[in-house]
């Protein structure tokens, strides 16, 4: 045990104090993982839209009309004259420009709703919000007429009566989640290949060695090859875990996300998926024989599988074959798992995703120690 401890101590000392690559791996990359979830998930609240509006028909209808489009939520309505409109749109100060022209609410009250136009240069992605909240006003007002039967006494007092009516809706703003959620996803998505690499970079550690004739030195003193491989084990779960907490950190201290999951629950997730990138890792060190071929094997391995399991992106967005070939890879039970506790489930209820994990952890284990056992011929590195 001490001389475990002693390479544990030393291990850490080499890759934290004299090895910037490993503090970029184990620091840098976590937080540079959370601030590109936040700047692509930051802004998807959406943006206030600013309407100008052309008067020329100064009825009543239109005037009140025009008072519905101020009181919409997320929307700027300013007057323009004719004279303003084309300054207005091309330098973006407005997004669109709504006219309405004599004859208007003659229109309106005819139920052939006419002579208002719509002008913008950023397409139906404004026009259309603009168009769902305007024409049905403009429908209820033209029904009231329909109601009235041609009586402009009848149809001026219901649309008194519309105008003044004796209830009132109110809107509350709900917190959307959703956004949150989003930035979490996509920060573990980031992580999980973080770590995957990471550990990999930490347990070619023995292959660099060995290349380096260090190895074998170790191996003529007291401790022996089991105890450099536990201790290599320990170092990179002491680092791993160190990322994760540095990445929960940021999430809810540095950018304030709201998870909308235990912290303690998510760390346990992530901490069991550490022993799982561990054990991936060793089998990588085991099928290679130098640090260049680990390097290109752990690319070829770690990239594709994060895409596949939705690392990156929704799983949804991929083919009925290559969601079915996720299903094999452990990112997506970790993604799985996450998804689950967010929507409300109880991790003890989700033991099944939790002893997939375990099992992908056993059997890279077994097979790194089944091989490093068979490579026991001492080799020369070039």
């Amino acid at each position: 045990m001490k001389n475990i401890m002693w390479l544990v101590t030393n291990m850490l000392r080499n890759m934290l104090l004299r090895n910037k690559r490993t503090l970029v791996l184990v620091i840098g990359l976590p937080i540079a993982g959370v601030l590109m979830s936040v700047l692509i998930y930051g802004n998807a609240g959406g943006t206030s839209v600013n309407i100008g509006v052309v008067n020329h028909d100064s009825t009543d209808i239109t005037k009140d009309t025009v008072q519905f489009l101020k009181g919409l939520h997320k929307t700027n309505v300013k007057m323009l004259t004719d004279k303003e409109v084309d300054h207005e749109i091309t330098s973006k100060k407005v997004d669109a420009v709504i006219t309405f022209e004599k004859g208007f609410s003659d229109s309106v009250k005819a139920n052939k709703p006419d002579h208002i136009t719509i002008t913008s240069i950023k397409g139906a992605e404004v026009t259309s919000f603009i168009k769902s909240y305007l024409y049905q006003y403009i429908d209820n007002i033209s029904s009231l007429n329909q109601a009235a039967e041609g009586d402009d006494a009848a149809f001026k007092q219901m649309y008194e009566n519309y105008q003044k009516a004796p209830f009132h809706v109110s809107t509350h703003a709900l917190e959307d989640k959703g956004t949150d959620q989003n930035i979490v996803k996509q920060t573990i998505g980031y992580l999980i290949m973080f770590m995957l690499f990471s550990a990999v970079n930490l347990s070619a550690l023995i292959t660099k060695e060995k290349e380096q004739r260090t190895y074998f030195r170790l191996l003529a003193s007291p401790v022996s090859a089991r105890q450099y491989v536990i201790s290599n084990v320990i170092t990179n779960m002491i680092l791993l875990t160190l990322q994760v907490m540095i990445t929960l950190v940021c999430i809810t201290t540095l950018f304030h996300v709201d998870m909308n999951i235990p912290v303690w629950q998510l760390f346990f997730i992530l901490v069991l998926f550490g022993l799982v990138a561990i054990g991936l890792s060793l089998v990588i060190i085991a099928f290679t024989e130098s640090s260049k071929a680990a390097n290109g094997l752990q690319t070829l391995i770690i990239t594709p599988t994060c895409l596949l399991s939705g690392c990156f992106f929704p799983p949804e967005f991929m083919p009925d074959v290559m969601q079915k070939i996720a299903d094999f890879l452990p990112q997506t039970w970790v993604l799985s798992t996450l998804k689950s506790v967010q929507q409300g489930a109880d991790l003890s209820s989700l033991w099944l995703n939790i002893s997939i994990l375990l099992a992908f952890a056993l059997v890279f284990f077994l097979l790194s120690i089944y091989k490093l056992n068979r490579n026991n011929t001492v080799q020369k590195f070039i």
